[in-house]
C-alpha cells in the first residue's frame, strides 16, 4: 500500500475521449495507476458506487487574481476604467500577508468548486506560492509586468517576475509571466517579458481587447488595434494565452488564433458589461479556447460550472444558434484544452499513467440526465462537487481535511479582522 494511495470503488467515469463506463481507479504517487477492476488497497478508500459519484477530469481555471478575495462585492456595478482605479487604489496598500491570506480563500474556493489547477494573474506571486504550497495546491502563477510609470509593486516589474522564475522552488507552483495589457505596458516591456519567456522557457498571458475603450484608444495612437500590433511584433505566438478578447475584426480573429490558448472570461465580460467576444469563431479559425473567472471582484465567484453554461449560452443567443457551441465543446475547453496549453500535451484526463486531477461529482437530483456531459455544462453547480483530487491529493472530500481547514480558518480570522 502507497504512503497517500486513493483508490476509488464503482464510479461512473468520464474517460479520456469522454465515454462512460463503471470502473474502479488507483492513484498512486500523483498518477493514475490503475483503471477497471481492482481488487487491492490504498490508504483512503472512496465507495463511490455507494455514494452515486461520478469520475470527471478536473477543471481548469486559466484566468483568476484570487489574492483580490477582499475585493468580492466592494466594486460592482463599475465599468472597467474605474473599476481599475479602484482596484490599483486596493493593490498600493496590499501587503503580502494580505495577499497570501486572501490567496489561501481564493484557493479554497476553487477547490472547493472542483477546479484542480489555474493561471494567477498578479505581483506578490511570491506569497501566491506560499498559498499553493500550504493548500497542497498547484498553480501557473504568473507574476504581472507593466511599465514602471504604471506600477503600485515596489521595484521594477521584469526584474521582479525574474526573480520570482528563477528563486521559486515550493510544490505544485509553475512560474509564468502576464502583462498588464498594451495600456499599462511599452512594447520594450513587452519585448522584456517575451524575453524572459524565451530565457526560462515560459508561458506569457496577457489582457487583450477586453472593452472598446481600450481598442479605440490604442487605435488613435498608434493607428492599429491592440491585435494588429501585438501581432505585427510577433507578440501573438503559442506561448501566449490570450485573455478576454471582446472586441475582435473578422482580421484580427484569425491574428489571434496564432496564440497558444485564448481565456474566455464570460460572467466577468458580463459584469462589467465589456462585450460578448467572438468564441465560435475564433473557436471555428483553430483557436485554442479555455475557462477563465476572472477575480472575484469582477466575477464574485470562482466558478467554472457557471462559466461553461454562460459561456455556451451566450454564444448560441449572440448568433441565434443553438449549437454554436456544444456542452461537449465547453467541457473540452475547461479541461482538455487549457492542460494542452499549459503542460504542453501532457497526459490529462482520466486515463492511465495521467496525472491524477480528478473530481468526484454527486449525481444529484439536478444531475439526472442521460449524458454526463451536458449535465455537467448545463446542470451541475458546486454543490455537486463531492470530492477534488488535485496532483493525486485528496483535498476535499465532502469538507475539507484538518490540517487545510485550519489553514483557511486562519486566512479567514485575518481577513475579517483587516476589515474592522
Amino acid at each position: 500500500m502507497e504512503e497517500g494511495s486513493i483508490l476509488i470503488k464503482g464510479a461512473k467515469v468520464l474517460l479520456e475521449d469522454l465515454r462512460e463506463a463503471d470502473a474502479d481507479i488507483l492513484i498512486e504517487n500523483g498518477h493514475i495507476i490503475k483503471i477497471g477492476k481492482i481488487n487491492g488497497k490504498a490508504e483512503t478508500v472512496i465507495n463511490a458506487k455507494a455514494e452515486g459519484l461520478v469520475a470527471v477530469p478536473g477543471l481548469i481555471n486559466t484566468h483568476a487574481h484570487i489574492a483580490m478575495s477582499p475585493l468580492k462585492g466592494m466594486v460592482d456595478g463599475l465599468g472597467l476604467e474605474n473599476f481599475l482605479k479602484e482596484t490599483s487604489a486596493f493593490d498600493a496598500k496590499n501587503s503580502p500577508d494580505m495577499i497570501y491570506n486572501s490567496a489561501i480563500l481564493g484557493i479554497a474556493e476553487m477547490i472547493r468548486n472542483g477546479i484542480t489547477d489555474f493561471v494567477d494573474f498578479y505581483y506578490g506571486e511570491d506569497a501566491v506560492a506560499k498559498a499553493v504550497e500550504d493548500m497542497d495546491y498547484q498553480g501557473n502563477l504568473a507574476w504581472v509586468v507593466l511599465d514602471n510609470d504604471k506600477t503600485t509593486q515596489k521595484g521594477d516589474p521584469i526584474s521582479n517576475a525574474e526573480r520570482f522564475i528563477r528563486s521559486n522552488k515550493r510544490n505544485g507552483v509553475n512560474p509564468m509571466i502576464s502583462i498588464q495589457g498594451v495600456y499599462a505596458a511599452s512594447k520594450e516591456t513587452i519585448e522584456s517579458a517575451y524575453g524572459l519567456a524565451e530565457e526560462y522557457d515560459k508561458n506569457v498571458t496577457m489582457h487583450i481587447a477586453e472593452t472598446k475603450f481600450e481598442v479605440d484608444e490604442h487605435k488613435n495612437k498608434y493607428g492599429m488595434t491592440p491585435v494588429e500590433w501585438l501581432h505585427k511584433y510577433g507578440f501573438i505566438n503559442k506561448r501566449l494565452l490570450a485573455v478576454h478578447c471582446v472586441w475582435l475584426n473578422k482580421k484580427e480573429i484569425g491574428m489571434i488564433s496564432d496564440s497558444g490558448a485564448v481565456s474566455y472570461n464570460p460572467t466577468s465580460n458580463m459584469k462589467l458589461g465589456s462585450g460578448i467576444p467572438p468564441i465560435y469563431e475564433m473557436h471555428e479559425r483553430g483557436a485554442r479556447i479555455t475557462f477563465g473567472t476572472d477575480s472575484v471582484a469582477s466575477n464574485n465567484s470562482l466558478d467554472l460550472f457557471e462559466e461553461m453554461k454562460y459561456g455556451t449560452l451566450l454564444q448560441c443567443v449572440r448568433l441565434n444558434d443553438p449549437n454554436a457551441i456544444t456542452a461537449k465543446d465547453a467541457f473540452g475547453f475547461a479541461t482538455l484544452n487549457a492542460a494542452n496549453f499549459l503542460y504542453r500535451k501532457m497526459d490529462y484526463g482520466i486515463k492511465e499513467g495521467a496525472k491524477a486531477d480528478i473530481v468526484l461529482l454527486r449525481k444529484s437530483v439536478n444531475m439526472a440526465g442521460s449524458n454526463i456531459v451536458n449535465d455537467i455544462v448545463y446542470s451541475a453547480n458546486p454543490s455537486n462537487v463531492a470530492a477534488t483530487i488535485a496532483n493525486g491529493k485528496l483535498l476535499y472530500k465532502d469538507g475539507f481535511n484538518e490540517r487545510i481547514g485550519k489553514v483557511i480558518n486562519r486566512a479567514s480570522r485575518y481577513i475579517s479582522e483587516s476589515r474592522k
